[in-house]
């Protein structure tokens, strides 16, 4: 199996409180790996160390295969962490125009690529200064300079914080598309669940430093559990009547008034019916599949969303 990035028990450790914590993940080439966690879990600190910028306390990193890497590994990779700076009152050609000469590229049409590649429209952008750009548009200029040199693997902090869902979409089909046209390994660090759901093949969990969970999408899949969706109007009773009338204990209440019911979801009609004849209203009832956000929710026995 060949990887993009490994580590091993990865440590940073801040006056002695580790951020990060024996951290152990494994990114397979040509994969976007999603990098989930809440806020504040570890998820920069670790992508800073991967890049560099800061130094591990303990632990190693391997980057494809290497843990004693020279200056040419970088040349592997681009990087966006955290917001992206640009000279705001420069387009976005002349931008990357500097960063070309900075990092020695020779080829101008890099610039163009590059370009192509993030997704922004060459005429939409020609002429236009950075400052008037959207906030998407800035993201995208971000992942343009951060592809410019046409590496293997593409670190991402972030890169759909802010954005409007029209603006996720785009950011979405941009990575899509440099995976499948490109062969380009994706490490995308996030908070929102719903995003790395609908882009990573492969998920890795973090809470407060700890990676507790790395698996493939497909697996994730079939670890989440079906359920029964009912709402009514009285929680208490409905969860009474369900333990004591139909003999169920695989439930729980996720919000007020509902109810999911993991256990004998598919003898719903009886359950309607007791529901029911006991004056308990019943104003909604679907069969559902969990998500990533309710897995999140499980594995790290939170009751918040990230």
């Amino acid at each position: 199996m060949d990887y993009a990035v490994r580590t091993h028990n990865l440590t940073k450790t801040y006056k002695g409180i580790p951020v990060v914590n024996k951290l152990n993940i494994n990114i397979k080439k040509g994969e976007i790996y999603g990098f989930l966690g809440q806020n504040g879990a570890g998820k920069t600190t670790t992508l800073r160390m991967m890049m560099g910028l800061i130094k591990a306390s303990n632990g190693e990193i391997e980057l494809f295969g290497q843990s004693q890497y020279s200056r040419d590994i970088y040349k592997r990779i681009g990087s966006m962490i955290e917001y992206p700076g640009f000279y705001p009152n420069l387009t976005a050609e002349e931008n990357l125009e500097i960063h070309r000469r900075m990092i020695g590229i020779e080829n101008k049409e890099y610039i163009k690529e590059a370009l192509d590649v993030s997704g922004l429209d060459i005429n939409e952008v020609k002429g236009k200064k950075v400052k008037n750009f959207s906030l998407g548009m800035k993201q995208r200029l971000g992942i343009a300079r951060a592809m410019l040199h046409k590496p293997e693997l593409l670190i991402l902090d972030e890169p759909t914080n802010g954005l409007d869902p029209i603006g996720i979409k785009e950011i979405r089909e941009t990575l899509i598309n440099l995976k499948n046209n490109n062969g380009i390994t994706i490490l995308i660090s996030s908070h929102l669940l719903s995003e790395i759901e609908h882009l990573a093949t492969e998920i890795g969990i973090i809470h407060k430093g700890v990676l507790y969970e790395e698996l493939d999408y497909k697996e994730l899949q079939k670890r989440n559990k079906k359920y029964l969706k009912i709402r009514v109007s009285d929680d208490k009773k409905a969860c009474f009547l369900l333990e004591t009338k139909l003999g169920i204990s695989d439930f729980e209440v996720s919000e007020k008034n509902i109810v999911r019911i993991y256990e004998g979801y598919d003898d719903s009609s009886r359950i309607a019916k007791t529901l029911i004849q006991n004056e308990v209203d019943l104003h909604e009832m679907a069969i559902s599949v969990d998500n990533l956000e309710d897995y999140f929710v499980r594995l790290t026995g939170g009751h918040n969303h990230v």
